[in-house]
């Protein structure tokens, strides 16, 4: 038994496949004269369905769509009658709306009650589409038509180990986007490294309480850029002002990384 998802998912790549069959082939005939397309378009479609069709119901029974998901119509349904028939039904339904969905007059729209035809075959669809929903047999009103029920080529057998990490991992992951944002990863490096230098480095004491002296080779102890609006904090080094302020917000208790210094204030230094 073909489960309801495959069979819709067939149908579905079979519309797919089929447009974009014939929207290529169509990228041929831009080149020639413009009335072709423009007179001709519907019979162009209709003479690629029946090569789409031929190719894969006749001759491999069953469409490309239920190739590529691994189910066939049943070979016991399947006779020459049937697969005529299909084709038929398949081309003319398709060849019939795109022609009554034309504005410019021809034989199609001539026909009467031609709408209320179209409604009854709409309205047909979509009971047929709830007796799939209850029943999983025939997705299509064609394939009800004809009783042409499908089959699976291959066994399906299903892992739940591999569903399982799938799932544990999807829901990892969104807990990892969830709460990575919320890590200050600033403020834990350099919590790191307070705690690593504390056991092999001291404050010199040399750096501390020292104004610093502007120079041309003075370079901000952060970007190692000359400095812009220079600050310190009480040592000797100079700092942006903007990467010291970042700094601070990042982590509050952030030191001179060169001298290990730490004051809350941050001072402006005087331009002789």
């Amino acid at each position: 038994m073909v489960s309801r998802v495959t069979l819709l998912d067939a149908h579905v790549l079979d519309e797919h496949i089929t447009k974009i069959f014939i929207n290529q082939t169509l990228k041929v005939f831009k080149f020639l004269p413009s009335w072709i397309l423009n007179n001709f378009e519907s019979e162009i479609n209709a003479i690629l369905q029946i090569v789409l069709t031929y190719y894969s119901v006749a001759k491999m029974k069953a469409t490309f769509g239920q190739q590529l998901l691994g189910i066939r119509f049943k070979p016991d349904q399947l006779t020459d009658t049937k697969i005529a028939l299909f084709q038929f039904f398949m081309v003319v339904a398709n060849y019939v709306q795109s022609k009554s969905e034309r504005p410019s007059k021809n034989f199609i729209n001539n026909i009467n009650d031609l709408q209320l035809i179209v409604n009854i075959l709409k309205t047909a669809s979509f009971m047929n589409f709830l007796l799939f929903l209850h029943n999983g047999k025939y997705p299509t009103l064609l394939q009800r038509f004809l009783s042409l029920s499908q089959e699976s080529t291959r066994k399906r057998n299903i892992e739940y180990t591999f569903m399982t990490r799938e799932l544990l991992w999807h829901g990892f992951s969104e807990l990892l986007m969830f709460s990575l944002p919320l890590i200050n990863y600033q403020s834990v490096k350099h919590k790191i490294n307070r705690l690593i230098n504390s056991k092999s480095k001291h404050e010199d004491k040399k750096w501390v309480d020292k104004i610093p002296l502007m120079s041309a080779r003075i370079v901000c102890s952060i970007c190692h850029d000359k400095p812009v609006l220079p600050h310190h904090i009480k040592c000797s080094h100079v700092f942006c002002f903007y990467c010291i302020s970042s700094m601070r917000m990042v982590d509050e208790q952030f030191e001179c990384p060169e001298c290990d210094h730490f004051e809350k204030k941050i001072i402006p230094v005087i331009l002789n």
